[in-house]
């Protein structure tokens, strides 16, 4: 994932929420564009958790529907019963659309990202890569981290903002 390549990742809820709580949607522009299934679209923008109009300015955002009986099939054949069926959503339509790069905080819906071969992001990491980017400051990396850890409802420990803030200082 070189700073000159096009990213396009599959969002969940999780970081559009927490990168929303904290006033920097803006930071998903290191992608080229983000998939939304409707799931997490009703989760995020539908219930007023995160605005549409901040959210695609930020970046090229594609709707899809997943189908009710494809998302079973695809919870049976690959044993996700335990994930939220936006998490579910979200790794058939990686599957689908080739994409291997899955925007998520949520520890169980990571590991079977993982386990299916896709690359899971979270908020913090979405912060380290803006900075790597030269999208934001140092300053301002560490203090989104900050605001991650004091603020969202991101469950994260300190330990683990510790280490994101000390990724900001590797090449």
């Amino acid at each position: 994932m070189g700073p000159g390549q096009d990213l396009v990742a599959v969002a969940d809820a999780g970081p559009l929420i927490h990168l929303g709580e904290i006033d920097s949607l803006r930071l998903l522009g290191v992608f080229s564009s983000i998939h939304v299934p409707d799931g997490v679209w009703a989760e995020t923008i539908g219930a007023g958790r995160v605005r549409a109009e901040e959210f695609e300015s930020a970046v090229a955002v594609h709707r899809h529907a997943v189908g009710a009986t494809a998302l079973r099939r695809f919870i049976e054949e690959s044993g996700l019963t335990p994930l939220h069926p936006g998490e579910t959503e979200c790794l058939l339509l990686c599957r689908r659309l080739h994409t291997p790069l899955l925007l998520a905080d949520d520890l169980a819906a990571r590991e079977a990202a993982q386990r299916q071969g896709i690359r899971p992001v979270g908020s913090l990491g979405i912060v380290v890569r803006a900075f790597h980017t030269g999208r934001i400051s140092l300053a301002e990396a560490e203090e989104c981290i900050h605001r991650l850890y004091h603020i969202s409802s991101l469950f994260v420990t300190q330990a683990i903002a510790d280490l994101a803030i000390e990724r900001l200082h590797r090449p």
